[in-house]
């Protein structure tokens, strides 16, 4: 636990024996951090010497590194300050790095360089950090607000995402009966598909007791992006009916993507799994004005 520098007796006579072979640093040495890019202060420790460095505000204890812990007899780190001491001198020109990062403010971190030099040691160093301006004030909290709204909105996509994403919701969903589902690729109907420069390159389906899914992969060839909004399905000999849902995997398709679409039709209740996925349908995909529209004429569904 890091205490304020009042040095004990103990400690007191420690540092008065040792003034005979190493002249520690004036007390108080102050640091001022700027927060220049590759700014790193060098402190001067030596081993008999306990050097203590008041950061002059809380830091993330956890977040304090220090290259060669094993090199040093004391390393103590408290709330808003580090305690420590070499067991052997270190090689001249030789520098540890010592990381600390600050719980708020700037500059946010630091790294002190620790070196030796015969007959000098930092006993304490003050360090402080400039009072920040109104404007970095200002800056620094239009960041924040950046970050929370940006961070909001996240969460609400989230929750916005359906619910059946996992199979243990689908099964409680009541999509799902003890037979399962079934699959089926569509390989000739996506041969005949129609819709100028949008393309299906792979057609498949699946198939429940009551509803069936076509999944296209739509390449847009064209200039401009799609957005398939609704999609209709006809059965031979029969009326077209509205799907019940088209889901994108990106909306709206951009030039030269390929995305999955999926059209959800609700069917007749069905029994065995013989029967999913039997009747011809004809599969009809366009965006909101039906100005630009995939059709795909044989899907089983």
């Amino acid at each position: 636990m890091f205490r304020p520098f009042t040095p004990s007796f103990a400690l007191a006579s420690l540092l008065v024996g040792l003034t005979a072979t190493v002249q520690a640093a004036p007390a108080g040495r102050s640091v001022v951090l700027t927060g220049r890019s590759g700014e790193s202060p060098v402190l001067y420790i030596a081993p008999g010497t306990v050097t203590v460095i008041l950061l002059g505000a809380p830091i993330l204890r956890e977040s304090v590194q220090v290259e060669g812990r094993a090199r040093f007899a004391v390393f103590e780190v408290g709330d808003a300050g580090v305690t420590l001491s070499p067991a052997v001198a270190l090689v001249t020109g030789e520098r540890l790095a010592l990381r600390v990062t600050y719980r708020e403010g700037s500059p946010a971190s630091v790294v002190f360089l620790l070196t030796g030099q015969p007959g000098t040691a930092d006993g304490l160093v003050n360090v402080s950090r400039p009072q920040q301006t109104v404007e970095a004030c200002r800056v620094e909290l239009s960041a924040t607000r950046e970050r929370c709204e940006a961070q909001a909105k996240e969460l609400e996509a989230l929750k916005a995402r359906p619910a059946a994403l996992s199979p243990a919701a689908v099964a409680l969903s009541g999509f799902v009966n003890e037979h399962g589902m079934g699959g089926l690729a569509f390989d000739r109907g996506c041969y005949k598909a129609r819709g100028g420069e949008l393309r299906p390159v792979m057609c498949w389906g699946l198939g429940g007791a009551t509803w069936s899914v076509v999944v296209l992969e739509v390449s847009n060839t064209g200039g401009e992006p799609w957005a398939p909004e609704w999609a209709e399905v006809t059965p031979a000999g029969g009326e077209p009916r509205r799907a019940r849902a088209v889901l994108t995997e990106q909306a709206p398709i951009p030039p030269g993507g390929v995305v999955g679409v999926a059209v959800e039709v609700e069917m007749p209740a069905r029994g065995e799994p013989e029967e999913w996925l039997r009747e011809q349908h004809a599969v009809r995909v366009c965006n909101g004005d039906g100005s630009r529209c995939l059709s795909v004429p044989e899907v089983k569904l």
